[in-house]
């Protein structure tokens, strides 16, 4: 239990940090990693190890990817593209808000990363409508709903790490989307609803931009190339390693570079480069605060401490909640807690469906200062700390118990 006390101290100091001084991510995340590390007693060297381990594990998930993202993003807006792609959309839907909800939610899987596709939706959707609160509001739709398809369906990763990490499902993973499908598409619909309740109609103007006469293929070129990367890599099997969303998203920011000039190809990588920088230290920093808390024995704590005040049942859940809280990677949380409950033989009692949607459930749970994507929204966005949390982390975590809801309903076999 040794471990617990040192997380509360550390979830305070990040808040404190953020709210009232004002500290970059990068800075308040990895200061505080120092701080927790010495409260829990680990060793200097294990603490250095885990801190720098932690941040480079982000950055080699991550930072080709964001890089990549938003190199591309930086194109569009630098070349004027933005208009063309805004004009197309104009063109097919007149809610901006129900696009944002659907673009979010479909594009995350093929991704595999929420946060790749929010990063590409970012200029499109800020280009949707000029009001900023409005486009606030379709950012923070596309990134909850983004969450939500990535945490709960398969093959994305949070639910391909149970799936592997516990041997569940084996040769017939995808019937676990007979169910989630519906709990995520609920879950869909009432974001939409919630927000269109909250906000005056987002309804687009009846006269739509009118674009340029061959801009289109520009526009929408390194989008295809990414999505024709995915599809060759997964289809072909000698080429499958176009299927890797790193060497995609490459191959999609190359195609966005050759259809431009030279003066604006140079100050959207200047650019770019410097936001993207930006963007990956506060990933890197929630990623060394993440290798820390799972160095250290707050795992084990937690396992121990759940277990003696709640049903078995239950295990997944909070384990995954607080893992959650602890490092906001939710990948990791899928793996670590499906590594923990491994090794407890009386969770293995547990229906296979339901413990994959508890851990799903634990993940969306506490997305607060340690989830990378928390800081990201709120550099998009351009709003304060209680912002996000009463944008993003409540969102979340009130689609955290209603999937709850609907793995007990599994385990109680309704």
């Amino acid at each position: 239990m040794e471990t617990l006390i040192p997380f509360a101290v550390a979830l305070v100091v990040i808040t404190v940090a953020s709210l009232r001084y004002h500290l970059p991510p990068f800075l308040t995340l990895v200061g505080t990693s120092v701080l927790f590390g010495l409260l829990a007693g680990m060793p200097a060297e294990t603490l250095v190890a885990a801190i720098t381990g932690g941040a480079g594990r982000i950055f080699s998930i991550l930072g080709i990817v964001i890089f990549c993202g938003v190199g591309i993003a930086q194109v569009l807006r630098e070349s004027g593209l933005i208009a063309e792609i805004v004009a197309d959309i104009r063109g097919l839907v007149r809610r901006p808000l129900t696009t944002a909800g659907a673009a979010g939610y479909l594009l995350s899987v093929p991704l595999m990363c929420g946060i790749t596709s929010f990063v590409i939706l970012t200029p499109i959707l800020t280009h949707l409508r000029p009001d900023p609160q409005a486009s606030k509001i379709l950012l923070y739709c596309a990134g909850v709903a983004g969450m939500i398809s990535y945490v709960l369906l398969y093959p994305a990763p949070v639910v391909y790490s149970t799936v592997t990490t516990l041997g569940l499902f084996s040769g017939r993973p995808w019937e676990i989307d007979l169910v989630a499908l519906p709990v995520s598409l609920l879950l869909l619909a009432g974001l939409l609803l919630v927000l269109r309740t909250r906000t005056p109609p987002l309804a687009l103007p009846e006269d739509p931009i009118t674009p340029a006469d061959g801009r289109h293929l520009r526009a929408w070129l390194p989008f295809l190339v990414i999505v024709l990367a995915l599809a060759v890599g997964s289809l072909v099997p000698p080429l499958h390693a176009l299927a890797n969303i790193n060497l995609a998203l490459l191959a999609g920011l190359f195609a966005a570079l050759v259809t431009v000039p030279c003066d604006v190809r140079q100050k959207a990588l200047a650019r770019g480069t410097k936001n993207a920088g930006i963007i990956i230290f506060d990933l890197a920093g929630a990623g060394a605060f993440g290798g820390v808390i799972a160095a250290s024995t707050f795992p084990a704590d937690v396992t121990a401490l759940v277990l003696g005040f709640l049903p078995v049942t239950l295990l997944p859940f909070v384990i995954a909640a607080l893992v959650q809280a602890a490092q906001g990677s939710r990948v990791v949380t899928a793996a670590v807690t499906a590594t923990i409950l491994a090794t407890i033989p009386a969770a293995m009692a547990i229906d296979p469906l339901a413990m994959v949607l508890m851990i799903s459930a634990g993940a969306f749970m506490f997305s607060y200062v340690s989830d990378p994507f928390f800081w990201l929204l709120k550099r998009a966005t351009g709003d304060d700390f209680s912002g996000v949390v009463r944008n993003y982390t409540l969102p979340l975590s009130a689609a955290g118990l209603v999937t709850l809801a609907a793995a007990l309903a599994v385990q109680a076999g309704l």
